[in-house]
């Protein structure tokens, strides 16, 4: 390299001076190589340049890392209760810098395990702190900086001879619900259980709560906070646990923010006013079970409080119970089924099928509506009457899946005049009657008209299915 730049440098003297009677002078490609050679050098020594810069700048940064991990050591040592070190993250901006700061807790405990307040097993004897710092220009290369501490109670919170109770309770997404007053009573069994001297602490950010040196036995603990529900729909949720003598016992909640769902029914109807059956049910399943609550009135709006699970809720009228098979079959684990509309799987002669339930999603705190159709019709010349609808089980009618434990809806009294009456899908058999109670006389079948798809006889169908279009 260093005999080519030479000569070129003697071409271009030898030009300048004139002593070459040839005036061609330097040929493009001897000016191309001496530019790539050039070119290469200052690309090395660029990256050099470069790479020497980013490294010093990626070794400032991790010497403030290790710095800003030393530092939430020192805070997390220095908090006055043990209980009160959680998990957090937090950023810092430096010299333009962003840095993230995780610090992740863990009880360690005499099983020599790390545990949470979601997790059991031995006597819970100190906190365990982790710290990573990462930044936004650090290296693939470069590890990630980390920081270890322990934090000892500065009392004694275990007794050889008593136990403890760790509570964890958590939203449907996940995470820590705060602020959920805990209880705990000896159970109806209590194995020696006794009533609490103390209230136990509200859950902290984690959504923990911890019960140090519980007597032995077995309790009943419960959360509550307004307007929450457990993923049972129930607003103080409980569960049993046993407590043994020098050992954690855990206990864990999916305790969420209710969402509010405003159900509309019969809106597959647009004529007439349809009235309901005086002890109407709602089913309303997702992935956890089937929650099947009775309505509050006979009105055609009604609200639910719903845990918020992500997934949401398929929704249909009718008490739903899924079948439960067995040899031989029994009517009991037949189940009800034709209430769901995709229960319906045999195409009908117009090659309708059974559509899939409503659909509605729920958040935390959150409002939200859904329509429930309802099979509808009329009944006629039972003006003051009362009237008993018996579901029937499969084979009652033509394609109808089929409702086993003959659930009874009743309305009454009927209005003057043709009443529009709205039923969950399937089949019926009609009973009237002067007072409630006394409905015993089969209702006869010209006195119905349907407004919905179906067929009315001595067994009254009201068929959800519909034509999908391909």
């Amino acid at each position: 390299m260093n005999t080519l730049l030479l000569h070129v440098g003697r071409r271009l003297a030898r030009n300048a001076a004139g002593s070459n009677g040839n005036d061609a002078g330097i040929s493009l490609i001897e000016v191309l190589v001496a530019m790539m050679i050039f070119a290469i050098i200052a690309v090395g020594v660029g990256y050099g340049i470069v790479t020497s810069l980013y490294l010093s700048n990626d070794a400032r940064s991790r010497e403030v890392a290790t710095n800003l991990a030393a530092e939430e050591i020192d805070l997390a040592r220095s908090a006055g209760d043990v209980f009160s070190v959680l998990d957090r993250d937090s950023t810092v901006v430096q010299n333009g810098t962003t840095f993230t700061v995780r610090r992740a807790t863990a009880w360690e405990t005499s099983s020599g395990v790390d545990g949470t307040c979601g997790s059991g097993g031995g006597q819970l004897r100190y906190r365990h702190v982790n710290v990573t710092v990462t930044w936004n220009s650090m290296r693939a290369s470069t590890p990630v900086v980390r920081a270890d501490s322990a934090l000892a109670p500065g009392s004694r919170i275990n007794d050889p001879t008593l136990g403890t109770v760790l509570v964890s309770v958590l939203t449907a997404a996940g995470s820590g619900a705060d602020g959920v007053a805990i209880s705990a009573v000896p159970n109806a069994v209590p194995n020696g259980a006794q009533t609490l001297a103390f209230a136990p602490p509200v859950t902290d950010a984690q959504g923990c709560s911890y019960l140090l040196k519980v007597k032995p036995g077995t309790y009943d603990v419960s959360v509550a906070r307004p307007n929450f529900v457990d993923k049972n729909q129930t607003t103080t949720s409980t569960m049993t646990v046993g407590v043994v003598a020098g050992a954690a016992a855990s206990v864990a909640f999916a305790y969420d923010l209710a969402g509010t769902v405003t159900a509309n029914y019969a809106t597959n109807v647009t004529t007439g006013t349809t009235l309901l059956p005086s002890n109407l049910h709602t089913t309303w399943r997702s992935t956890y079970a089937a929650y099947t609550p009775a309505h509050i009135g006979v009105a055609t709006t009604q609200n639910f409080q719903l845990h918020p699970f992500a997934s949401g809720y398929q929704v249909f009228a009718g008490s739903y119970v899924a079948p439960t098979p067995t040899i031989p079959a029994t009517p009991a684990t037949l189940g009800c089924v034709s209430v769901d509309p995709a229960a319906w799987t045999t195409p009908a002669a117009d090659g309708a099928i059974g559509p899939a339930a409503a659909q509605v999603a729920t958040l935390p705190g959150a409002t939200a509506s859904v329509n429930v159709p309802l099979g509808v019709f009329t009944v006629s010349g039972l003006d003051g009457q009362y009237l008993r609808a018996v579901s029937q089980p499969a084979g009652a009618a033509p394609d109808d899946p089929g409702c086993a434990l003959a659930t009874v809806y009743t309305f009454g009294p009927l209005p003057a005049g043709p009443a529009q009456l709205g039923l969950p899908f399937g089949s019926f058999a009609l009973y009237s009657g002067p007072t409630s109670g006394s409905q015993t006389t089969p209702v006869a079948a010209a006195s119905l008209a349907l407004l919905t798809k179906g067929t009315a006889g001595a067994v009254l169908t009201l068929d959800p299915r519909t034509v999908v279009t391909p």
